[in-house]
């Protein structure tokens, strides 16, 4: 059994030519998508393939590892292609799959029009921004992460209800502060638990922090998991787009092929970001009436038409500040990254950090400008100890008294935020800003010190509050460690792309996002639900009584009397393999389904040209057409 780690393009080259057109036609039709059944004769046939060189094609397959299955409690056995492979046979098979995506050339953004006046109007086509990218929703997770510690303090958490759900004002407030909002995800037609109380947007931010392990529900809260936290800010911020963007492709993305097709093309057609895509090609065309109602009758897509689910992942990904979404003059629908799509799925390295670009700029306001390049362990500092006023390409922070008193209860203390902004304020930290964080400081320490004295604390809530407080006492750690190299990656398994591909893939480890933690998004893809079957069919059992029948039947090229050749004709049709005919000086292959007559008798099915040059069309011979006939058996011919 070959591992997943082996699997890559130069294996794929050795593959025969019928295993590589069973796994193409399997990735056109299903993508990564599970199924039950093999394609009929017929549809083979369309693809010069007997059956039974499709299920032993299938067979090998199974054994490389390129195709796996699991089996359901009641024994029902499903097969699909793993995701790992989907990049790889993206680039493969892109002349085979529909393109929904294609790159656009000879495009420009209309603002940028007029300030280049070289550019002729006559050479390019206009594009008007009709999605903008938001800021990336790394930054923003960081950013409700570091609310829900604050806000969550006192009672070791956020309080639930008894349904299990945040507060209703504490939801309204979540609302409030993300920049994320309902229209980004309307279109997706998401299913998740307690929509009466959770807005969609709020939905899918809790869901994503509930799928990266960063939240848990626990004793009546929703609290974040220090250690999980704590490994986080350890990333980069090209690793945590990786993780988020794996959940978004698994949870967010409906589990149709054509879908699946689609997001994968996004990915796999744009060689760098800021490339537009085309995405009106092969749409507009193929989402007529039959597809519609194929897609309705398959239950994941809730109703909604090809395009419009397109357009609808596409807002998604402008949401969450990968992309952008543009329209040309002619009403093309156009998309192009803002961040590098190879670093999605590990085709490129991740964006080096670089510790001269991590600064920022303290005001003599008291607002802290805060370029987008900072490392996440610095921007989580200002989350919990500052103000965030606005977050676009520069954020902006201001430093208030409350801020300063709410940091200190969880362990950020005046001194320690006075070195933090020493540390990374390029241009220093204005006399009286500093001065001020102490005398916040000294008024937090008053306060503290009053609630000792007041407040008879039990265990159960010392404990509370020293498990929070770890989770922010560990940020002067983590202030230490800054500049030291990045945890080494786990790698579990990987794909090296050809030279002619241009693909290279690392998959990481599943170090944050599990399938299977309970979130509350209802997620289309449930493979993971069931147990993992290594049983493969043998290829013997394919052509039962196989010993009994005439070894020349197979083995050689003969001429038969008209009762025998019936007989060897019927038996390609039960095994639904192929015939050989020699026609004078012509070999036709032909896969039979059907013998009409008995002494004078024609046979009909799917004719097949030697060199499969040309495709394969129906037709019906008699026996006095050819000089002789053999039983092709797959690794037999």
């Amino acid at each position: 059994m070959h591992t997943q780690g082996n699997l890559d393009a130069n294996s794929l080259k050795e593959f025969s030519w019928v295993e590589r057109t069973v796994l193409g036609v399997i990735f056109c039709k299903y993508a990564g998508q599970p199924f039950s059944n093999m394609l009929t004769s017929a549809e083979w046939a369309v693809d010069g393939l007997s059956r039974a060189e499709a299920v032993t094609a299938f067979i090998a397959l199974r054994h490389k590892g390129w195709i796996k299955a699991v089996r359901k409690s009641w024994g029902e056995r499903l097969y699909y292609i793993p995701e790992s492979l989907l990049p790889l046979l993206t680039i493969t098979y892109a002349a085979r799959v529909v393109q929904f995506a294609q790159l656009k050339t000879n495009v420009i953004q209309q603002d940028e029009m007029t300030q280049d006046k070289a550019i002729s109007s006559i050479e390019v086509q206009k594009v008007t921004i009709v999605r903008e990218g938001k800021p990336d929703i790394a930054a923003e997770l960081l950013h409700v992460l570091a609310w829900m510690v604050r806000e969550g303090q006192a009672q070791g958490g956020l309080p639930l209800t008894s349904k299990g759900t945040i507060h209703k004002k504490l939801v309204q407030r979540l609302s409030r502060m993300t920049v994320l909002t309902p229209e980004d995800f309307s279109e997706l037609g998401i299913r998740y638990d307690h929509a009466d109380v959770y807005p969609v947007h709020v939905a899918l931010i809790i869901d994503l922090l509930l799928s990266l392990g960063l939240i848990e529900k626990a004793h009546n809260r929703m609290q974040v998991s220090p250690d999980r936290l704590y490994h986080w800010l350890t990333l980069s911020w090209s690793s945590m787009h990786r993780e988020i963007y794996s959940v978004c492709m698994d949870r967010y993305g409906k589990a149709e092929p054509k879908l699946q097709h689609f997001r994968y093309q996004l990915l796999m057609f744009a060689s760098r970001k800021n490339e537009w895509l085309s995405i009106a090609a092969g749409i507009l065309d193929h989402d007529g009436p039959e597809e519609a109602i194929e897609i309705r009758e398959s239950g994941g897509s809730s109703g909604l038409s090809l395009l419009t689910q397109i357009r609808g992942w596409l807002d998604v990904l402008a949401g969450l500040g990968y992309g952008e979404v543009g329209e040309s003059a002619a009403g093309e629908l156009l998309y192009r990254w803002q961040i590098d799509p190879g670093i999605l799925l590990n085709f490129a390295n991740d964006e080096a950090e670089k510790p001269e670009k991590n600064t920022i700029f303290v005001q003599p306001d008291f607002d802290i400008m805060v370029p987008p390049d900072v490392t996440p362990q610095v921007r989580w500092n200002l989350d919990i100890g500052a103000e965030l006023v606005s977050r676009d390409r520069m954020s902006i922070y201001r430093i208030t008294k409350e801020g300063i008193i709410a940091a200190s209860e969880i362990g950020l203390t005046a001194d320690v935020m006075i070195n933090f902004l020493k540390r990374y304020a390029v241009l220093g930290v204005p006399e009286h800003v500093e001065l001020a964080i102490q005398q916040w400081g000294q008024d937090a320490e008053g306060l503290h010190m009053d609630a000792r004295q007041n407040v008879d604390q039990d265990e159960s809530v010392d404990k509370v509050k020293k498990k929070d407080t770890w989770i922010y006492k560990s940020r002067s750690e983590l202030l230490e460690k800054l500049n030291r190299p990045e945890a080494e990656a786990i790698l579990d398994e990987y794909i090296v792309g050809a030279d002619e591909f241009k693909v290279g893939l690392e998959v990481q480890k599943e170090l944050f996002y599990i399938r299977g933690r309970v979130g509350l998004i209802q997620c289309d893809s449930n493979l993971h639900t069931y147990e993992q079957d290594h049983s493969i069919t043998e290829q013997s059992g394919l052509f039962p009584g196989y010993g009994e029948i005439p070894e020349m039947w197979h083995n050689e090229w003969r001429g038969y009397h008209v009762s025998t050749a019936r007989q060897i004709a019927a038996k390609a049709i039960e095994w639904q393999t192929k015939l050989g005919l020699k026609l004078n000086s012509d070999i036709v292959y032909v896969i039979p389904d059907q013998i009409q007559g008995h002494e004078d008798w024609t046979l009909t099915g799917w004719s097949v040209s030697d060199g499969r040059t040309n495709p394969a069309e129906r037709r019906t011979f008699s026996p006095n057409e050819w000089n002789q006939i053999r039983l092709i058996i797959p690794d037999y011919a």
